[in-house]
């Protein structure tokens, strides 16, 4: 099963994707989608879709999701 949008919000990790592309930090994602607003569990998926255009996920834990997301934040401040 993969993990491709925020539930609460029904907003696909492909629209976030597009957001993102588009120039919109990740707060104004939030604020013009909802996602990550609900009940949260997307929040981490949400900001690696945001920081990598990947949109689907495998299940993984929220550790393992905050470390992606510290890579992929460092890989885009080297560029």
């Amino acid at each position: 099963m993969a993990v491709n949008r925020c539930v609460c919000h029904e907003v696909t990790f492909r629209e976030i994707s597009e957001l993102a592309k588009r120039g919109l930090t990740f707060e104004q994602i939030k604020d013009q989608t909802g996602c990550s607003t609900g009940c949260g569990s997307c929040e981490w998926y949400a900001r690696l879709a945001a920081l990598t255009g990947t949109v689907d996920f495998p299940v993984l834990s929220e550790q393992a999701l905050k470390e992606l997301v510290g890579r992929a934040e460092a890989s885009v401040t080297r560029r």
